[in-house]
């Protein structure tokens, strides 16, 4: 009888390992990669014709999803705290975009209506097609993901990435 049970026990342990999902994403977890040069070539082209500007060596995506709720509690401020910040981030993207010529930078958010006012009022967000959503950042995530990708195709996600933590200098 000990036996039996104990041949049960190990068959649900195995099982429950088995069924187990994918490792949960920490906050600002990050996962270095590769895609092939077609692939960043593709990103290219989408983000090109995206944005209507050509698109340099490096790119640096932040990517915000719909259904978002990371800086609903902002909501709550007078439009112009909000207008404020969204001042400063794009205040902050342009100098980053000048101190790295050989970067682009792009704010992007998934297609729909479901977002906070600092992602909905930044008219310099871009709105996804699709694409990017299919194929790239394919892991939703609170507080969307940021994306480091270089010309050999090497790249690096940074997940629940609340403040664009690909710019920031020790953090890469």
């Amino acid at each position: 009888m000990k036996i039996k049970k104990t041949i049960i026990l190990l068959i649900f342990s195995l099982s429950v390992i088995a069924c187990a999902g994918p490792k949960a994403v920490s906050k600002n977890e990050k996962q270095n990669d590769h895609f092939t040069l077609v692939k960043v070539e593709n990103i290219k082209n989408y983000l090109s014709v995206l944005s209507n500007k050509p698109v340099k060596d490096t790119v640096i995506i932040k990517y915000d999803f719909n259904y978002e709720s990371c800086w609903n509690t902002l909501d709550q401020q007078t439009d112009l705290y909000i207008n404020n910040i969204i001042l400063s981030t794009n205040d902050f993207i342009s100098k980053y975009k000048i101190a790295h010529p050989g970067t682009s930078v792009y704010q992007i958010k998934e297609g729909g209506k479901n977002f906070n006012k600092i992602v909905l009022w930044n008219n310099k967000i871009l709105t996804d097609g699709g694409y990017l959503r299919k194929n790239i950042f394919t892991r939703k995530t609170i507080c969307g993901t940021s994306l480091i990708l270089y010309p050999d195709g090497s790249h690096k996600f940074f997940y629940s990435d609340s403040h664009f933590m690909a710019l920031q200098p020790n953090k890469k």
